[in-house]
């Protein structure tokens, strides 16, 4: 691997189970030291209601997802649902002493 290079990454709209463990390979072989930092962009087919790594899935209709043809997925990151549909989304697997990652969010 050369010093400095990322992986830019865009698959085909997928599952939320399939999304989230192509997320997580992603981040194992990063961490591992196996793959380069990865940026990678992806979609949703069927739409997908994400939860957050410790929201309860009993705040969640599940019936009615069902219903509607919506896939129901924990993501590994905090925070509350999110529904995905038609939408572009992005996950970034690098280590955090990246240079590329420096500095603060401004």
């Amino acid at each position: 691997m050369t010093a400095g290079a990322w992986r830019l990454l865009r698959t085909p709209p997928a599952s939320g189970a399939c999304n989230m463990a192509v997320d997580e390979a992603v981040l194992l072989s990063v961490a591992a030291g196996d793959a380069p930092p990865t940026l990678r962009f992806y979609g949703w087919q069927p739409a997908c209601l994400s939860l957050g790594y410790f929201q309860s899935v009993t705040e969640i209709d599940e019936a009615e997802c069902a219903r509607r043809g919506i896939d129901l997925v924990r993501r590994p990151t905090g925070g509350s649902a999110i529904l995905h549909d038609d939408e572009l989304t992005y996950s970034l697997a690098a280590e955090e002493t990246d240079p590329l990652l420096a500095g603060d969010i401004l």
